[in-house]
């Protein structure tokens, strides 16, 4: 697989993920609106409203930011395996990629949550976002931007890169029988500490994946992604999201990383392979187009989506399911798409044009 075409089809997973986020984040607020539900606690099943069964449905898709880590991993790992920069140079070029978006991002989404809804934040909670700890849900610190949780896990991630880097260079690399045990055992103690919340450091397993195939070489990941039936790898994800969607497994119970890892994995694994349907499809220009501009997409969309729905049902009855749907997925998507272009030009732009 040529660089170029590989780096196209992964785009285009960035681009099927941060969609997903945004399905979460809309159907999630329609469906407060329309039905008056919290759609984190319903249950679909027994319900005879095909509509509002439908918002449910997508509003389950959390399993974006799972690729997101997964594709983390395979990057990070080939970069450390293959092209490593040096320890200052890789995480200050990191620092680059993720904060001066995250930051930016995040006062005007305060700016916006404190003059239109009133928001305040208090100092520690000021803190504890600049340092990135808002993920960590086990101490107490809200997000200001609530999509930004996975920040954290992503920024923990690269201070271990380096350590990574320096096990590999020169000798062998983990089998995947000690990447598997590394998986099971990071879900394991997740699952067992008896603390609120802690099952969700089971997220940090997700990035073994990704580690697994970035280990690979090039030629070795694109003959695996070629022996993968297409068929397998999409019967793999539908079991997986639909299992999610329909209360089968939860990001509460350690089942659901195992089968995120198993699905993820193999849909990123065969979007190495170019000459297959799934990669060529994924490298197409729309998919590639929001790849582009995922990270920024990903931290405006919440804010817009949010804002936009409260000042539409101001002007249009929520009662009209149909039309104010129509509006508002049309509108947050817009405004999101256009605030993530701004967003990027001042804040990642610079990034991709040191390379």
């Amino acid at each position: 697989m040529k660089t170029g075409e590989r780096l196209a089809a992964l785009e285009g997973v960035r681009g099927y993920a941060v969609l997903l986020v945004f399905l979460v984040h809309a159907f999630g607020l329609l469906a407060g609106r329309l039905f008056g539900i919290d759609p984190d606690k319903y249950s679909v099943w027994g319900d005879g409203d095909p509509v509002r069964v439908l918002s449910i449905l997508l509003f389950r898709s959390h399993y974006g930011v799972d690729l997101f880590f997964v594709l983390s991993g395979l990057l990070m790992a080939d970069l450390a395996r293959r092209r490593w920069p040096g320890t200052a140079r890789f995480l200050r070029r990191r620092w680059l990629r993720i904060y001066p978006a995250y930051a930016l991002s995040t006062v005007a989404v305060a700016a916006i949550s404190w003059s239109w809804f009133g928001a305040t934040y208090p100092a520690a909670e000021v803190w504890g976002n600049a340092a990135l700890l808002q993920g960590f849900f086990v101490l107490g610190i809200p997000a200001i931007n609530p999509v930004t949780w996975s920040l954290s896990f992503e920024s923990a991630f690269y201070l271990a890169v380096p350590f990574a880097a320096a096990a590999w260079a020169g000798r062998r690399v983990p089998s995947p029988t000690a990447l598997a045990l590394a998986f099971a055992a990071i879900v394991a103690v997740a699952a067992a500490v008896a603390v609120p919340k802690a099952i969700y450091f089971a997220y940090f397993a997700l990035f073994i994946p990704g580690i697994a195939l970035g280990l690979l070489d090039e030629v070795e990941r694109e003959a695996l992604a070629r022996r993968v039936p297409l068929a397998a790898v999409l019967v793999a994800w539908m079991a997986f999201t639909l299992a999610m969607k329909l209360e089968a497994i939860s990001n509460r119970g350690p089942a659901y990383y195992f089968c995120s890892a198993v699905a993820g994995g193999l849909l990123v694994l065969k979007a190495c392979d170019v000459q297959g349907a799934l990669a060529r499809a994924l490298a197409s220009p729309v998919p590639r187009w929001l790849g582009r501009y995922s990270y920024s997409f990903f931290l405006v969309h919440y804010i817009v989506v949010h804002r936009w729905g409260a000042w539409l049902a101001e002007r249009v009855p929520v009662t009209d399911r149909l039309l104010y749907s129509a509006l508002f997925l049309a509108g947050s998507l817009a405004i999101s798409i256009a605030a993530a272009r701004v967003l990027y030009a001042v804040t990642e732009r610079f990034y991709f044009r040191r390379k």
